[in-house]
């Protein structure tokens, strides 16, 4: 078994909708970010990337990469999900924690829910996805951005395999392939 944590962090910018999970969550305010800033995955692949000894989600996609600007983050999400794989592991679960004010997260935390277990080709009962405030104090208290943080536990389902997936479609497939009690 492997654990991982992961922490992202946003600054607020210019828009009206922020990427969370994987979900479009209408706000008053975009995300300043290379790729689309959605923190839930960045933490989450950061703790994926962790718990397997691989670095961090900016060495995997450098935001000084023009080929990652604007980037959808299940993108990376399903890069870690495969390097999980091809390593021999398999999710036993994964816990975030969204910080902010706003937006509110319950309302959209089930879809985000869903996208990543998608993605990560396990059952949406082994992925939580809550939120919280820090009751007004500090940059998310004032609404100067929002931030996550990720747990993740690993566990060893097979020895490690050679990956290597052609595109997002092709390890969505990969992931759901993977059996939990192979």
């Amino acid at each position: 078994m492997r654990i991982g944590q992961g922490f992202d962090v946003h600054a607020f910018g210019a828009g009206d909708y922020v990427m969370l999970g994987g979900v479009r969550v209408p706000h008053t305010h975009g995300l300043v970010a290379h790729s689309d800033g959605d923190v839930v995955i960045h933490a989450l692949c950061d703790a994926l990337l962790g718990a397997l000894a691989l670095g961090d989600i900016g060495r995997h996609f450098p935001p000084t990469d023009p080929r990652w600007k604007d980037v959808g983050s299940r993108h990376f999400l399903l890069h870690c999900a495969a390097l999980m794989i091809e390593h021999g592991y398999a999710l036993a679960n994964a816990d975030l924690t969204v910080v902010c004010e706003r937006p509110r997260i319950g309302p959209h935390a089930q879809a985000m829910r869903e996208n990543l277990a998608a993605d990560m080709g396990c059952a949406v009962g082994d992925v939580s996805v809550k939120a919280t405030t820090t009751e007004q104090l500090g940059f998310t208290g004032r609404g100067e951005g929002i931030a996550a943080f990720a747990v993740v536990l690993l566990e060893r389902r097979r020895p490690a395999i050679a990956v290597e997936p052609a595109d997002p479609p092709a390890l969505r497939e990969l992931v759901a392939r993977v059996e939990p009690d192979a």
